[in-house]
């Protein structure tokens, strides 16, 4: 809560299906796979949209995956940036700096799949999305007088840009869990914060937390409809 004040709440977010299945190629009902991968997503685009109201386009986000078949379960953490590092590329150099520090393999750029299911993404994978805030207004737009018109709340989060990168792994391939936080706490000047473990709460705190959260939130949270 101290490094983004505006948001009055620790921002670094766990997205989690119901489904129990350690990646999300491995769910087997097609329908199934690609509405939960559909919601993750609806998820994150109301966080994009939240952030963008409540920082005024100052931040922008970086969700990342580990997909791996022998995981336990399916999640995406999300973490806000602040939009200058984006705009600028550090957090994609980051994250290939990083990796080629440890000898892993080179971070590749994914575009979407010729059949348009990337929810069944086959093999093991690291994969990161970054995602920019949209600009200011013009400032033409304020000079002709033209009018504002009101956003639709979960399209909103979509405006802006984004990179997706995707590091390959093979099933034996010894990957660090912790890749994304230690790239990130690195880049934000968090280094203290790598090991979560280093930095626990009270479950007095994280309830607070929760709440403050829930209540920053559920303006755009859809399931609230």
């Amino acid at each position: 809560s101290k490094t983004y004040p505006s948001l009055k709440f620790p921002s670094h977010m766990l997205i989690i299906p119901f489904s129990h299945s350690p990646t999300l190629s491995s769910i087997s009902d097609p329908t199934s796979r690609q509405s939960t991968y559909a919601e993750m997503h609806r998820y994150r685009s109301a966080l994009h949209s939240m952030l963008r109201h409540r920082a005024n386009n100052s931040l922008g986000a970086v969700t990342w995956e580990v997909s791996r078949g022998n995981g336990i379960h399916i999640h995406w953490q999300f973490l806000p940036v602040p939009a200058d590092l984006v705009r600028r590329g550090l957090v994609d150099a980051a994250f290939k700096v990083e990796a080629e520090n440890l000898k892993y393999p080179r971070f590749e750029s994914q575009s979407q799949p010729n059949d348009g299911d990337e929810s069944a993404e086959p093999g093991d994978f690291f994969r990161v999305w970054i995602w920019e805030p949209p600009q200011a207004a013009a400032a033409s737009d304020t000079e002709t007088g033209a009018e504002a018109q009101p956003e639709n709340k979960e399209e909103d989060g979509n405006k802006g840009s984004e990179k997706t990168l995707l590091l390959p792994l093979s099933p034996d391939f010894r990957f660090d869990l912790q890749f994304g936080r230690r790239v990130m706490a690195k880049l934000m000047g968090l280094e203290k914060r790598i090991n979560w473990k280093d930095d626990v709460q009270s479950v007095q705190e994280e309830e607070a937390d929760a709440v403050a959260f829930k209540e920053a939130f559920k303006e755009w949270d859809f399931t609230l409809e």
